[in-house]
């Protein structure tokens, strides 16, 4: 069982807290699968799903520094995760991996979708990675996309944008999904992170489903040699 606050391994306050879903006890617990590359050998189980909601997911305090975060100089996200065998559309498609709370309509964006959160790297219905954010300099949601993630086997995610464009990696590869137009940063409604769960219109349906590993957020764009996978 996962209870109290998990500290900011990165010394910068962005401690995170438990969110119950529904599920007990066992919906988010420690675990000892890991990712061999990975910096903690262990990680996060977590049992979300809906139909009906369920899981639990963690979140920043009101007044984490990341929570006004816009990086307009550039940003480099990763994760490590591994599905499970019996992740499915039905259950677990569109939950969410690390997502802003805040929608696009409330950072004042118009474009697209502006129910969507503002910035949210979360799964298909099928486990391909999906980053979309409203970035500063458009009105538009940008996306990437990764390839299916096989099941039953870890993988290393990356995001990385250098104040002009975004590209994702995974195991260190660029993926094909990745767009030309030019993306600054990320919009923010000052509101809490969250991780293992997905935000649509301001309301949270279910939390991820699998396990997640090492999360690091940094305010710079890394190169590959930089990933918490290099060696």
């Amino acid at each position: 069982m996962l209870q109290g606050k998990i500290r900011d391994q990165s010394g910068n306050g962005n401690d995170l807290t438990r969110v119950s879903l529904g599920g007990g006890d066992a919906a988010l617990t420690y675990s000892n699968d890991h990712h061999s590359d990975q910096p903690a050998h262990a990680s996060l189980h977590f049992l979300g799903g809906k139909n009906p909601i369920r899981g639990a997911y963690l979140r920043t305090a009101d007044d984490a520094p990341l929570n006004k975060a816009t990086f307009e100089r550039g940003y480099t996200i990763e994760a490590f995760v591994k599905l499970p065998s019996d992740f499915d559309d039905g259950s677990h498609a569109w939950c969410g991996l690390l997502s802003r709370m805040g929608s696009g309509r409330d950072a004042g964006k118009t474009g697209a979708d502006p129910s969507e959160p503002t910035g949210t790297l979360n799964l298909d219905s099928g486990g391909a990675a999906q980053w979309a954010v409203f970035p500063r300099n458009q009105n538009d949601i940008i996306t990437n996309w990764s390839h299916l993630l096989p099941k039953n086997q870890w993988w290393h995610i990356a995001v990385v944008n250098d104040g002009t464009h975004s590209v994702m990696y995974i195991d260190g590869c660029p993926v094909v999904g990745n767009p030309s137009t030019p993306a600054n940063g990320i919009v923010t409604t000052g509101e809490f992170w969250m991780l293992g769960a997905y935000d649509y219109d301001r309301i949270v349906e279910q939390s991820f489903y699998g396990w997640l590993g090492d999360v690091r957020v940094v305010g710079r764009a890394l190169s590959v040699r930089e990933f918490l996978i290099a060696k």
